[in-house]
């Protein structure tokens, strides 16, 4: 019997894996970032073959290949943007209820189409990404979060360290665990700046993607 089409958000895990729990985005004069923090994304150039996806709204920008359909949930219609993933049937409706509780937090999502082609339980390669108020955490304040909010999926951590991308230092933390019989691999870069900690969340279920979502992950920049 042939599988459906998969797709992982935040919302449709039925987790928020942020510091300051689901729902209300980056609201309030706090919640903004440094002027040159915002002009600095809107200079960045995305790799070559890649395209620059989320803007002020979203309070990040993240660069994704050029082949990957990308949504903007402050202000893409759901159905139109769904239409282009490649879901269908009950996953499509999974999906659509997963970035339904996104949109509070002006979340950006983006998947590879061809992906699910690809994968042996046509599960969609995807990611979603938000910002929200944090106080300023520390390193290993934010990996112990991560591990906590990690740990109510049941998922074994691989890697969780800083490391540097373009917009200064993150910390990626690596991890997999099973969904739908189905094993997932995940990679997050939580990355600070101006008062929040933006959030990118990328999941597969393919072993070969992990050195894209590093080349995608170095690109997070808030905005």
């Amino acid at each position: 019997m042939r599988r459906r089409h998969y797709i992982v958000t935040t919302g449709v895990l039925g987790t928020c894996l942020t510091l300051t729990g689901c729902g209300g985005g980056q609201t309030g004069e706090n919640a903004s970032a440094p002027a040159e923090d915002t002009q600095a994304a809107k200079d960045a150039q995305p790799p070559a073959g890649f395209k620059t996806v989320g803007g002020e709204a979203n309070g990040v920008t993240v660069a994704v290949p050029e082949s990957w359909t990308a949504l903007d949930l402050t202000k893409d219609d759901l159905d139109q943007g769904l239409a282009q993933s490649g879901l269908s049937g009950g996953a499509l409706r999974q999906a659509k209820r997963g970035l339904e509780s996104l949109v509070s937090s002006k979340a950006l999502w983006a998947s590879d189409p061809a992906s699910a082609a690809q994968s042996p339980d046509k599960f969609a390669t995807n990611l979603n990404g938000f910002c929200q108020p944090s106080a300023g955490e520390t390193t290993e304040q934010l990996i112990s979060s991560a591990k906590s909010q990690l740990g109510r999926l049941d998922a074994t951590i691989d890697e969780a360290a800083e490391v540097p991308v373009e917009a200064g230092q993150a910390v990626r933390v690596t991890y997999t665990f099973t969904s739908k019989d189905v094993k997932v691999r995940g990679t997050q870069y939580y990355v600070p700046a101006g008062g929040r900690t933006c959030l990118v969340t990328l999941s597969t279920d393919q072993k070969d993607k992990q050195q894209l979502f590093d080349q995608i992950g170095k690109t997070v920049r808030p905005v």
